[in-house]
């Protein structure tokens, strides 16, 4: 079945986006900031926890949580950030560079993995050598097992997962085969065609660039099995009745844009931002024309504005959030 047009016009237009996407790989900014983190002082953050869970082979990953305040948490909708490409093993991006955790103070529970630079959050086959791993990275097993099962003796329910960028398409495909562990799934400036013609060349470019990680580590030398059965868009005929939103910018310049330190560094990030961004969203709504048909329960929001840095993510959330998608999708 083919599922994604390949018109001449769409070809090119793709094309073009992807040329300019190559050019910036080697500025990429997902996952990257230099904010403070948000906490936790204890008078702001009462409910603030953190502990490590199963690593199933990798170091014991960090999980930061902040229970809903002023609610019974087992009735308050759970949200799950997962990170970008530049994950740090301090803190989630989510908390350096958003104010997302204050989702706490209104009744919802937040969940942050910390660290898996590069990783897309995929069991790997082996330790990529080139970024220095004495371990393979084991985030689908954590995703699937142990973080569900610890967010379960938290009292942790009604659980959302955040694919932002690099992590989006993995978030799709680990809720859609996961539906009894997340309820729904939001995919953030995501791409969602893994497979199309150059985005794995973009992919092994970007994770090179993000510590030196090779992909044929991940899941094998391309093409192989595992890349075509994690691409959501090849697997949009098994996500019938799956609870999603998709959020995409045009990559024009709005009120948040990266941030630079002197005049033509803001330039370069800007544009760098407005390319990848504009890959998101030409895969994004391809995929949001075609997943009603499977049968996707879809929601989405492609502003007008918008390139690939943290304020948009972070207004979107908060949008997400007043429209009570969180408790019910």
């Amino acid at each position: 079945m083919q599922l994604v047009s390949t018109s001449p016009r769409r070809s090119i237009r793709l094309a073009t986006m992807v040329v300019a996407l190559v050019a910036a790989i080697a500025a990429a900014l997902v996952g990257a900031g230099t904010a403070s983190a948000w906490g936790p002082p204890a008078n702001q953050a009462p409910t603030f926890r953190q502990d490590y869970i199963n690593g199933y082979g990798m170091p014991s990953p960090l999980i930061r949580t902040w229970a809903a305040q002023g609610v019974d948490r087992t009735k308050a909708p759970t949200v799950i950030f997962l990170d970008g490409l530049r994950a740090t093993n301090d803190f989630n991006g989510w908390e350096r560079d958003s104010n997302v955790a204050y989702l706490s103070k209104h009744g919802y529970n937040v969940v942050m993995p910390v660290g898996g630079q590069s990783s897309f959050y995929a069991d790997w086959q082996r330790p990529s050598s080139s970024a220095g791993q004495k371990y393979a990275y084991r985030w689908e097993s954590v995703l699937t097992g142990s973080l569900p099962d610890y967010l379960t003796r938290r009292g942790f329910f009604n659980r959302t997962l955040v694919g932002l960028s690099m992590s989006a398409s993995q978030a799709v495909i680990v809720a859609n085969n996961n539906r009894d562990k997340y309820a729904r799934v939001v995919s953030m400036s995501g791409f969602l065609h893994t497979t199309a013609p150059t985005m794995p060349s973009l992919l092994r470019a970007a994770a090179w660039d993000s510590g030196h990680y090779n992909l044929n580590d991940m899941w094998g030398l391309y093409p192989n099995i595992d890349s075509f059965t994690h691409d959501p868009t090849l697997n949009l005929y098994k996500m019938g009745g799956l609870h999603m939103w998709i959020y995409a910018g045009t990559g024009v310049w709005g009120n948040h844009q990266p941030p630079g330190a002197n005049n033509l560094d803001f330039l370069t990030t800007g544009l760098n931002s407005t390319a990848i961004e504009s890959v998101s969203r030409e895969q994004s709504g391809t995929f949001a024309t075609i997943a009603p048909a499977a049968g996707v329960i879809l929601r989405t929001s492609f502003p007008g504005v918008g390139t690939h840095a943290w304020g948009y993510w972070q207004d979107q959330i908060w949008y997400i959030a007043s429209t009570g998608w969180f408790y019910n999708g």
